[in-house]
């Protein structure tokens, strides 16, 4: 029987709503019209940086902060419901990573647990 190796990582849970853009000075004029949305950005750089894992999860209804409680509608506008975004990765490559971006980040909610991850 195989055995399980286990590692100790972390997990990022960033909580953005898919309505916050990147403004990026030096984009094409197509970007400056129409601004890319934060969390791809940060998917974007996740995978430049070497992040091991990063994943966009859609809640179904939720608040931040004191905002409004919001709600999944499909026919409606959702670009106020907040999205998850996790990045798995080693505690110090989370930490570089956050603090590149921390002015992108600044007032979201971010969530940082220890988790095991396993291999054979």
């Amino acid at each position: 029987m195989k055995e399980i190796i286990k590692k100790s990582l972390g997990k990022l849970k960033i909580y953005i709503e898919p309505s916050h853009k990147v403004k990026d000075s030096e984009a094409s004029f197509f970007r400056k019209m129409f601004p890319k949305s934060a969390y791809l950005h940060i998917v974007s750089d996740a995978k430049k940086d070497g992040i091991l894992n990063a994943s966009v999860y859609q809640t179904h209804s939720g608040f931040s902060r004191e905002g409004k409680v919001q709600r999944y509608q499909l026919e409606g506008n959702n670009t106020n419901l907040a999205i998850c975004i996790e990045l798995i990765d080693e505690r110090e490559k989370l930490e570089n990573f956050f603090l590149k971006h921390h002015v992108l980040l600044k007032d979201k909610i971010i969530i940082y647990k220890e988790v095991e991850f396993w291999e054979t």
